[in-house]
């Protein structure tokens, strides 16, 4: 039996040689990759870096787009005895450096020329590099003692024995390092997450009962019991912990099909040429699909015809909304969504007219064959939610950290409490400190940050309890629910605390236009708020109402301000005094990534939006500052 993933590779492998394991996208078709496929092109690569001399113990960097080759040369390093460390292919070329230089990468695989030139441009940064391996479009013009094809790195391997490979994967061992992941800190330089090949099976085999992605029976949403393939579509970053479990290790795992989106703007045609099973989504691409929604709602019918079916659409939703709330009661009496006590009359209508309405509405979003719809790294609006459980996409909100391999806590699909993050996985120990932060400890928990003894001993304490640095509540049924982080705490000059997320969250969906906010208020006399605007959404809205055709221009647009003005006091009506929002000012941008202004998961940098912005922050305390009117900031350059 198994006892690593590379060991349940093989096993698959030798068991279902003919089956579908991946699918990508090449000259407008889907390309297949079967087992025995995918079993060949890690023993070619495995056998590569061992002609160059790695193995048990070495690292490599993987800089690339999701696609096959990011599969199996992760697989291969681990089969070997070696780690991956996965970069962000959005990184610029001093983080990325960072990265190769600080895991001791020997060698790192890009995936275009464009990915190479980062490298290239650090090269006298990164004394432990020995080969760079690109898997596209390389024509040989750079050093070729550096720089390689991947078709020429697989050249190499030709010679090696299979009693050599095979020696190799025996080396292999539940305790040794598999990988690293980058945590995309909010503060300071990223912390290299040690997660052993023990962590990653610990999680495998500890996910069934929360996140059940195998072959197997399931009912789909009519409560009709079918069988059905497992399918998955790649598309967020595989050096995000989420992604790589769902469309890499758990995909191994459980022997399903993971399929390569061509690109996050074709994320719709590939949902709905894949039409996933089992569907994962960060909040921001669940708020995409919603917007989509809801710009469709919008347009005027043409015709009686297309105002009965939108009429027809509403009732349907209607009655969506009316079996969730009786599903929501059942879960939160400590039963199943199955247990809800649905009026016979609203049981068949909308059986009815979810096959006649809502079924069309979630093949719009390529999820009509979808069982199971998962959302972590932040909270999802509760409108949302409720939204896409009306209409049968019931998402289950999840919570972990790279620190535990991903899943702390998820919501069984069979019985999910809307506004919790479920609870906590089978085996993992999980409780609340004194001061309400998330402490957990099991099989999932890291090793521990490379070369940083000092955070390891902070994030874990002498008994192994994981501490998160989140703060949360569990109510009487085991359902954990996240109030807050500990450290963004802020407290008034009254020395009041406050929670800024939750009340970040309230504002971000109190206007359709805002994107981000930040809460202001440490140490100070009373809260301010830093807000963006949506860089898709608000270029029209500066054309609709005459103020130009840029963010920037509506971004200081007086009836713009006055909405957001008014949009702010409505929230501010339902907080306590102290909580309520007295100035704010809208930026000229949406925050960016390459200004180092939020990580990858699209999660702000406090610390680093209070200098940037210090001066529009410091305007904000000013006396003569109006109290609730926004006015340009200046853009970062």
């Amino acid at each position: 039996m198994a006892q690593t993933i590379v060991e349940r590779f093989h096993e698959r492998v030798a068991a279902h040689p003919t089956r579908i394991a991946l699918r990508y996208k090449e000259s407008g078709g889907w390309k297949d990759v079967t087992w025995k496929d995918y079993g060949d092109r890690v023993e070619a690569v495995s056998k590569s870096l061992l002609s160059l001399g790695y193995g048990h113990g070495d690292k490599i960097s993987l800089l690339s787009n999701n696609r096959p080759e990011w599969h199996v040369v992760d697989v291969a390093s681990m089969c070997v005895g070696g780690a991956t460390a996965a970069i962000y292919q959005t990184n610029s070329p001093e983080q990325v450096a960072y990265i190769a230089n600080h895991s001791e990468s020997k060698f790192a695989f890009v995936d275009t020329t464009d990915q190479l030139e980062k490298i290239l441009k650090m090269r006298g940064e990164l004394p432990d590099l020995q080969k760079v391996i690109v898997f596209d479009g390389y024509k040989g013009d750079a050093d070729a003692d550096l720089v390689m094809t991947f078709e020429d790195f697989l050249a190499l391997g030709k010679d090696v024995s299979d009693a050599d490979l095979q020696a190799a994967r025996q080396t292999v061992r539940p305790e040794d390092l598999a990988t690293f992941v980058y945590t995309s800190g909010t503060t300071g330089p990223p912390k290299a997450v040690m997660l052993t090949h023990s962590n990653v099976w610990w999680t495998a085999n500890h996910s069934e009962e929360h996140i059940p992605i195998g072959d197997e029976s399931a009912k789909d949403h009519y409560g009709d019991l079918v069988a059905y393939k497992g399918r998955a579509l790649s598309y967020l970053p595989l050096s995000h912990i989420a992604e790589r479990m769902i469309s890499h290790l758990l995909h191994i795992y459980y022997g399903t099909e993971t399929w390569f989106a061509e690109s996050i703007d074709t994320l719709l045609v590939d949902l709905n040429a894949c039409k996933p099973t089992y569907f994962f989504g960060v909040p921001r691409v669940w708020e995409k699909f919603y917007a989509g929604f809801q710009a469709m709602a919008a347009v005027p019918p043409k015709d009686k015809s297309e105002e009965r079916k939108k009429k027809l659409a509403r009732k349907a939703i209607e009655l969506g909304k009316q079996v969730t709330q009786a599903e929501q009661e059942a879960v939160s009496r400590g039963g199943k969504m199955a247990d809800a006590k649905v009026p016979l009359g609203v049981k068949i209508q909308h059986k009815l007219l979810d096959k006649l309405v809502l079924h069309k509405i979630r093949e719009r979003f390529g999820l009509d064959e979808c069982t199971l719809a998962l959302s972590a790294a932040a909270p999802l609006a509760p409108e949302l939610i409720w939204f896409f459980h009306s209409i049968g996409i019931k998402i289950t909100e999840g919570y972990g950290q790279s620190e535990d391999n991903g899943p702390t806590s998820w919501n069984k699909a069979d019985a999910i409490l809307i506004g919790s993050v479920g609870t906590p996985l089978g085996g993992l120990e999980c409780k609340l400190a004194d001061d309400g932060e998330i402490l957990a400890r099991g099989g999932n928990v890291m090793k521990g940050y490379y070369k940083d003894e000092q955070a390891t001993r902070e994030a874990i304490d002498e008994e192994g309890w994981l501490h998160s640095g989140d703060v949360g509540e569990f109510n009487e049924h085991g359902y954990l629910k996240i109030t807050d982080r500990k450290k963004d705490l802020i407290i008034t000059a009254g020395g009041k605390n406050i929670a800024p997320q939750e009340l970040e969250n309230k504002v971000k969906h109190a206007h359709p236009l805002i994107s981000q906010v930040v809460v202001i208020g440490d140490r100070r006399p009373f809260l301010t708020a830093l807000i963006t605007l949506d860089e898709e959404k608000a270029p029209g809205w500066a054309q609709e109402h005459g103020a130009g055709s840029s963010t920037a221009e509506a971004a200081t647009h007086e009836r713009l301000i006055k909405e957001i003005q008014g949009a702010l006091n409505d929230v501010n009506t339902k907080l306590a005094k102290v909580e309520g929002i007295k100035k704010f000012r809208v930026l000229e941008r949406d925050f960016l990534q390459e200004e180092d202004e939020i990580t990858p998961t699209m999660k702000v940098k406090r610390k680093k939006i209070g200098e940037i912005y210090g001066d529009v922050i410091e305007d904000m305390y000013s006396k003569e500052s109006p109290e609730g009117a926004g006015a340009k900031a200046p853009v970062r350059k």
